[in-house]
């Protein structure tokens, strides 16, 4: 049976061809993989799409792993989750992330003070979240930027209540990242390792509410909160700046889980980190797969003491700050 390829394949068949970097070659396969027609004539070469896929999608990893020879376009996660932060420049991007991690992030009256990516952690209650600082998005961005963006658990899109207009701001950044097959989600992103479209968690933050109370631009607001979450805040007069941090918090989707030992009291200090709907099982695995494997139940304990020693079946889903006790 004959394929009858569109136009659009070979496009994307060029691309694989010319690209440069393993990410770019990644990209080509997958919109390959999109566009090809779906029926029995192309059954072996949707087959071997997915094997070339499968073969860059684990060089690409073990690359990663080793962190030799890679450029700016890799960061190793670190902490609870990478969070990057995004946007225009001007917005007082660089002085909120100073204000979060206490790492310096040029800063100065002029566009683009911020040339490559600064790293910082911040820290929320019993744990650190990785804190990234990007140069401003623009037409020119270097393809660096887009990978990075890509590889991140979330994405903050900062813009800044003096802009002329806010929602023209977010519309153009996230076409830009649509032009790089990139959507930001409100939660649940799209898991799919073939799907073309790369889904990231994202929300907005909005700074400079000294100058524009949320009220003077509620319209364009309204318009931007049907797609993500917005947050307010003023890094110059730190308003907001505490609640921002359990706003990243829950944006990530996480939950921080501690374990005990029979007749011993849990360690808080340092909690199991997992994503919101893992059960008690998945935090067996994260520990040891002996645990694991030979799971008969675990007793849930909560921090106020409200809960002490309910068994719970290995798919009980656990909450953030959930105690277990494990029985095997």
């Amino acid at each position: 049976m004959p394929a009858n390829l569109p136009p659009q394949y070979f496009e994307a068949e060029k691309k694989f061809r010319e690209a440069k970097t393993i990410e770019d070659k990644i990209q080509a396969l997958k919109e390959m993989l999109a566009i090809l027609p779906k029926h029995k004539g192309t059954d072996k070469m949707k087959a071997d799409l997915r094997r070339k896929l499968s073969q860059l999608m684990e060089e690409a990893e073990k690359r990663a792993k080793k962190g030799g020879g890679r450029g700016l376009d890799y960061i190793e996660k670190e902490g609870a989750g990478q969070v990057l932060l995004i946007g225009p420049p001007n917005t007082g991007k660089s002085k909120f992330f100073t204000l979060l991690t206490g790492v310096e992030s040029l800063v100065a009256d002029y566009p683009f003070t911020t040339m490559n990516p600064v790293i910082g952690m911040l820290p929320y209650e019993n744990i650190q979240i990785q804190l990234v600082d990007l140069p401003p998005l623009w037409e020119e961005s270097e393809g660096w930027m887009y990978n990075l963006i890509r590889n991140a658990d979330l994405i903050i899109l900062f813009l800044s209540m003096d802009l002329d207009s806010i929602v023209d701001e977010y519309i153009k950044i996230r076409n830009l990242l649509e032009g790089k097959k990139i959507k930001l989600v409100r939660k649940n992103p799209d898991r799919d390792p073939y799907s073309p479209i790369k889904e990231n968690k994202g929300i907005v933050i909005l700074n400079k509410i000294d100058i524009f109370a949320p009220e003077e631009r509620k319209e364009e607001i309204e318009i931007i909160k049907k797609d993500l979450n917005v947050f307010c805040v003023s890094a110059e007069e730190g308003v907001n700046m505490e609640d921002i941090k359990k706003s990243i918090f829950d944006a990530l989707h996480i939950v921080r889980v501690y374990t005990k030992k029979p007749g011993y009291p849990p360690d808080l200090s340092k909690p199991y980190i997992l994503e919101k709907g893992s059960t008690v099982l998945d935090v067996a695995e994260m520990i040891h797969k002996d645990i694991a494997k030979n799971l008969k139940f675990a007793k849930l304990y909560k921090k106020d003491g409200s809960v002490k020693g309910l068994p719970v079946e290995k798919s009980y889903e656990v909450k953030d700050e959930d105690i277990l006790e494990f029985h095997t």
